[in-house]
């Protein structure tokens, strides 16, 4: 083949299409792969912020959280799976010095810590368990599950013990994110409002309201499902 005809059958237009749609689809399988592990990235980047730590009394939770239960000085209110106690310190401000604060968790080393180092004498720990808020019957007038009902083992059980606790016309207040993706195991970490407010009613609460854009942290929305115990009910045994 002289030099010429080598040249041009190198340069020939008809390889062209066929490169450009393997670099097409080159690119669209690198997007297909690459897209998920950007995901993770930003949803773990704000883990530590929108999964239940981070709560701060001057946010802008606290000041619906007052709203949708009437919180207010000489109340008596349950924080729910505590945590470092962040809100628990919030309630004991806001009922005050009258009022008190159950602070509930299975461990209670971080929250003790905050209660002792706020001196929060209005606030009284409880040792909970997997299938018990263990909370003193009709002790509340309101109560505060953040950011804790998907890791619940035995909700039916538990919402059973918060209806024992709350006195009757008192609120409950469930905040917690729906799973990103439910098929997904690392992404499912969460758990859906119509589960939660099926549950919950199904232990003998009456739903008020679910308010879909609750503040949340991090990439995820929030929501707050609220709940009340209707003033003729009776104490479950």
């Amino acid at each position: 083949m002289a030099l010429p005809d080598l040249v041009r059958a190198q340069h020939s237009p008809t390889r062209s299409p066929r490169i450009a749609r393997r670099a097409r689809v080159g690119l669209a399988i690198a997007a297909i792969l690459g897209a998920p592990v950007v995901l993770l990235m930003i949803i773990a980047a704000g883990l530590g912020t929108w999964r239940g730590s981070g709560f701060r009394a001057d946010g802008p939770e606290l000041p619906r959280l007052r709203d949708v239960l009437a919180l207010k000085p000489g109340m008596s209110v349950a924080d729910v799976g505590a945590g470092n106690g962040e809100l628990t310190a919030a309630l004991a401000a806001v009922v005050g010095t009258n009022g008190r604060v159950y602070a509930n968790d299975l461990d209670l080393e971080q929250v003790r810590a905050t209660v002792s180092a706020g001196r929060l004498s209005n606030v009284r720990l409880v040792q909970s368990q997997a299938d018990d808020a263990r909370l003193p019957e009709n002790c509340c007038d309101a109560i505060v599950v953040r950011r804790v009902y998907h890791h619940l083992t035995d909700p039916a059980a538990i919402n059973a013990s918060l209806m024992r606790a709350l006195r009757p016309g008192g609120a409950l207040a469930v905040i917690d994110f729906p799973p990103l993706v439910s098929w997904l195991w690392a992404l499912d970490h969460g758990v859906d409002v119509r589960r939660v407010t099926e549950e919950v009613v199904a232990s003998g609460f009456h739903v008020v309201k679910v308010i879909e854009d609750w503040p949340g942290r991090g990439p995820l929305r929030s929501y707050c499902a609220v709940f009340s115990k209707r003033q003729d009910s009776q104490v479950g045994r």
